[in-house]
Parts: C-alpha cells; sequence; structure tokens
C-alpha cells in the first residue's frame, strides 16, 4: 500500500501538469456542451433548438470582439512577462476586461432593439427576435468565466481551471437535464449555459481575488495595446463570419432556423474536436509568446510546429471516428430527431479538421503582430466563405457543408504560406532584429 507521503507525492505531480489540467479543462467543457445540446436537441423542438444554436452562434461573434481587444492582448502583454508580470497589471486587466464585458453587453442590447424592429417591418423575420434576446441572456456570465479561465492559466493555476469546470460540467448537464423533463422550450435551455457559467466565474474568481479597480489604470492597459487590439478587432470581422461557432449565424440568415438546428445538431457531434483545440490554444498561444521573447523566430516556429502536430494527432483521431461511426452517432445522440444527416457530419468533419490546422498558423501571426497579414488571409477567406453558401443555398446543408470545406482549404494555404513568408523575411533581418520582434 502507498504510504501517505506517496500519495502526498502523487497528489502534488497531478497539480503541477498543466498540460493534463487543460485537456481536462476541455474535456469538461466540451463534454458538458455536447452532453447539453444533445439533451435540449432531442428535448426541444427544431425552431427552438435552432434559435438556441443561432444564439450561441451570436455569443461567438460578440464574444471574438472581447477577445480581440481584451484577451489577446492581455495574453500577448503578460505573456511575455509570464511569471514577472505585476500583479497591479494583472488585477487593471481584470477591471478592463468588466469595462469590455459592458461594452460588448450593450452592443447585443442594441442586437436586440435592432431585430425587434426589423421583426415588426418584416413580419416574416420575426423568428430573429428569440435568438438574438437568448443571446443577450448568455453573453455576460459566459463571458467573465471565459476570462476567468484566461487569467487562471495566465498566472499558472491550470488546476483551478480544471476545477472551475468541473463545476461547469456539473451544472450545465444537471440543468440540461431539469429543462428537458419539465421545461423544454428555448428561453429555459439558455438558463444551462447561465447557470454554468456563472458557477465557473465564481470558482475562478473566488481564487483569483480581484481587488479595487483603478479604472484610468484599466484603460491604460487597453491603451498601450491598442494598435494590435484594433487590428485583431478588424480580422475579427471576417473570422466571425465562417468560423466553427458563428457560422451557423449566416447558415440560419440563408436558410432559416431549421437547417439552422440540423447544423447545431450535426456541429455537436464535432464540438469536442474545438474543445481539444481550445485547450492546447489555452497552453500553447502564451508559451508562442514566451518563445518568441526567449528564443526568437525559430523557436516561435519550433513551438508553433508542435502544436500542429499535436493537433493533428489528437483532433483527426476523433474527427476520423466521428467521420466512420456517422451513422451509429447520429442515432445514438438524437434518437431519430436528426435522420439523414451522416454525410454532411462526414464533410463537417473534415471541415472542422483543416479549421484546427489553421490555429498554430494564427497563433503565429498573431504573436509577432501581423495583423494586416492576417485581416487579408480572413478577409479573403470569408469571401469565399459567403460566396460558396450563397451557391450552395438549392442544396441546404449538405452544399453549405461543401462551402464551409471550400473555404477552410483556401484558409489553410494562405496561412502556410504567410507563415513562411514572414519567417523568411524576420530571419533576413539582423540576427538582433530577428530576435527582438517580440509581442
Amino acid at each position: 500500500m502507498a504510504t501517505a507521503r506517496q500519495k502526498s507525492s502523487l497528489w502534488r505531480k497531478f497539480r503541477d501538469q498543466k498540460r493534463i489540467h487543460a485537456i481536462a479543462d476541455q474535456a469538461l467543457q466540451g463534454g458538458a456542451n455536447i452532453l447539453a445540446s444533445a439533451i435540449l436537441a432531442r428535448a426541444l423542438i427544431r425552431a427552438d433548438f435552432g434559435a438556441l444554436g443561432i444564439a450561441v452562434g451570436l455569443y461567438y461573434l460578440v464574444a471574438g470582439f472581447h477577445r480581440s481587444n481584451i484577451v489577446l492582448p492581455y495574453i500577448a502583454e503578460m505573456g511575455a512577462q509570464h511569471l514577472n508580470a505585476d500583479p497591479k497589471a494583472q488585477n487593471d486587466w481584470f477591471w478592463m476586461n468588466m469595462i469590455g464585458i459592458g461594452l460588448v453587453t450593450l452592443a447585443i442590447t442594441v442586437m436586440v432593439l435592432l431585430a425587434a424592429g426589423a421583426g415588426i417591418v418584416r413580419p416574416d423575420w420575426h423568428w430573429i427576435i428569440k435568438p438574438t434576446l437568448l443571446a443577450a441572456c448568455i453573453t455576460p456570465p459566459l463571458l467573465l468565466a471565459e476570462y476567468g479561465r484566461r487569467w487562471l492559466y495566465q498566472t499558472d493555476r491550470s488546476f483551478t481551471v480544471m476545477l472551475s469546470s468541473i463545476a461547469y460540467f456539473m451544472v450545465m448537464t444537471s440543468t440540461a437535464i431539469l429543462v428537458g423533463h419539465f421545461r423544454p422550450v428555448a428561453g429555459a435551455g439558455a438558463l444551462t449555459w447561465v447557470a454554468a457559467s456563472a458557477v465557473s466565474a465564481a470558482v475562478s474568481l473566488t481564487a483569483l481575488r480581484p481587488t479595487t479597480p483603478r479604472w484610468a489604470s484599466a484603460v491604460r492597459c487597453w491603451l498601450r495595446n491598442r494598435h494590435f487590439a484594433l487590428w485583431q478587432s478588424a480580422t475579427h470581422i471576417p473570422y466571425s463570419i465562417y468560423n466553427n461557432a458563428s457560422v451557423v449565424v449566416l447558415i440560419g440568415f440563408l436558410l432559416g432556423p431549421l437547417p439552422a438546428a440540423v447544423f447545431t445538431a450535426a456541429r455537436t457531434l464535432i464540438n469536442p474536436a474545438i474543445s481539444i483545440v481550445s485547450a492546447v490554444d489555452s497552453l500553447d498561444k502564451p508559451r508562442a509568446a514566451r518563445a518568441l521573447a526567449s528564443g526568437g523566430i525559430a523557436a516561435l516556429r519550433h513551438s508553433v510546429n508542435r502544436t500542429r502536430m499535436t493537433l493533428i494527432a489528437l483532433t483527426g483521431s476523433y474527427l476520423g471516428l466521428v467521420a466512420l461511426l456517422a451513422t451509429v452517432a447520429v442515432r445514438v445522440v438524437f434518437a431519430n430527431k436528426y435522420p439523414g444527416i451522416d454525410n454532411e457530419l462526414r464533410l463537417l468533419a473534415l471541415a472542422f479538421f483543416l479549421m484546427c490546422l489553421n490555429q498554430p498558423s494564427e497563433t503565429f501571426l498573431i504573436v509577432i503582430r501581423a495583423g494586416p497579414t492576417l485581416f487579408a488571409i480572413r478577409a479573403i477567406t470569408a469571401i469565399v466563405t459567403i460566396v460558396a453558401l450563397a451557391a450552395a443555398r438549392p442544396w441546404g446543408l449538405r452544399g453549405m457543408a461543401i462551402g464551409i470545406l471550400l473555404s477552410q482549404t483556401a484558409s489553410l494555404f494562405m496561412l502556410i504560406a504567410a507563415e513562411r513568408l514572414v519567417s523568411r523575411r524576420i530571419s533576413l533581418r539582423s540576427p538582433v532584429e530577428a530576435d527582438i520582434a517580440t509581442p
């Protein structure tokens, strides 16, 4: 039998396994989302599930601007300093985050009012009101929970991140079960995200203990990174059109809430791969920033390439399994609610695999602050996506899947080419210049 000292040693080793914590974090988050979505997909009528799917897509759309203006500048600035970062600066960034959440909430409230106006002018657009209203409800707590996780990762407290995700999993799945049994409507379904993210945020902030705000200092955090933040915001505008979460909004507007429900159901089975990417990204983006700061462009490329090989192994294995067992997976998860989407699911699995492979190259461009280059690539990808999806409307969800696959193929080629060209350009500088090209 293990002694108390051996047990204590094993416990300490587990607490120090950051990558395990990150993977567990995203497994719990992704597992909660897929279970809750599967439960609600079975319980809700298609129109309500479609509205809920579009609401989550709208959240990711507006959350991207929060990420561009707050999370990425925070990671870039604090990542270079790592554990030497000033705790006051960490606290200032938190309160800048709260300002950002307030502005995003204001923006999505305006979206609700515009949707209501559109519903009055065009009665056939009345369905837009429900998803925008649901998005306004779920956005603030989700943003707060996400920033809490990022702050914990940035201060090497990945074990606490895992604890917050355990709370998220338990609350989300139990709430989804209750909603599915007692109140299977879209509004109640949104409570699963509200309750889970609120509890997750409470766990994170209890550990982080933010102190009294210094509003002027908080705003200065953004001001000294405004060039980077504004370029990231610009790159998010086209990205929001085609990324894995918010593309459902475009599908909803092109085809309506019922096809959006079918797409959301298919994406539910693919979501674990996206969770894997998020888990790896949570650790590897700060690591990439530190690699550039300490070893220059060569170290950054090594870090990015290692991430790419990790994603190929992990996401490729899962998505390959989904494609192979598509028929069984659809029947087991959704019963008879969404039959006949097997081939569409296989096409989406391939498209999302390419999307996962795009992430390391985007990290490379973000860390070296090549905002204009990333913006150009995302703008071209967005144009390809819009044209492809509009042309594919007559073929329904299968056409949508093929359109997404084409756009992600184009994006992957452009990102890899840009990564190589920028690396070559920096390498041709003097060694000193190449080494100090830090965020």
